[in-house]
């Protein structure tokens, strides 16, 4: 019957301790966000502005191409192992090409090194946009 407390102690420490090792994503992120065949174009830039408080994440996206743009609102959580799940939940502003419409994404990325990777998925008011791919890199900080 001792054995239980002390088995219910190390499981509650070891759950602290895995909580306090998620990595710190605040900051900015810059890279690429890519659409299948099919999409709108094939590349567009991406950057990320995060805030990380515990494990979860708020921050503004921006995707953009030439003089054309959108800024999205984002909400997510960092999860064990280094992994960021997140969801754009509206445009706040945007330059478009008519007939074209931003995407509202989701996406679940890896944190690899610098390099935060995965794949996303999303949809516009007329349906699912193309998927594709996310590649961000942590921007240094200028002066």
């Amino acid at each position: 019957m001792k054995s239980l407390p002390t088995l219910l102690l190390v499981c509650c420490l070891s759950h602290i301790l895995a909580a306090q090792k998620l990595p710190d994503l605040s900051g900015c992120w810059r890279g690429v966000i890519t659409q299948d065949k099919g999409g709108f174009r094939p590349e567009y830039g991406m950057e990320m502005y995060l805030t990380q408080k515990g494990n979860l994440i708020t921050g503004r996206s921006f995707v953009y191409f030439e003089k054309y743009y959108a800024e999205m609102e984002v909400e997510g959580e960092v999860l064990e192992g280094s992994i960021l799940q997140f969801k754009e939940k509206k445009i706040n502003a945007y330059r478009k090409i008519e007939g074209m419409e931003w995407c509202l994404k989701q996406a679940t990325l890896s944190l690899l090194k610098t390099e935060l990777k995965g794949a996303w998925e999303g949809s516009t008011s007329f349906g699912p946009c193309v998927p594709g791919k996310i590649v961000l890199k942590r921007s240094t900080p200028r002066a």
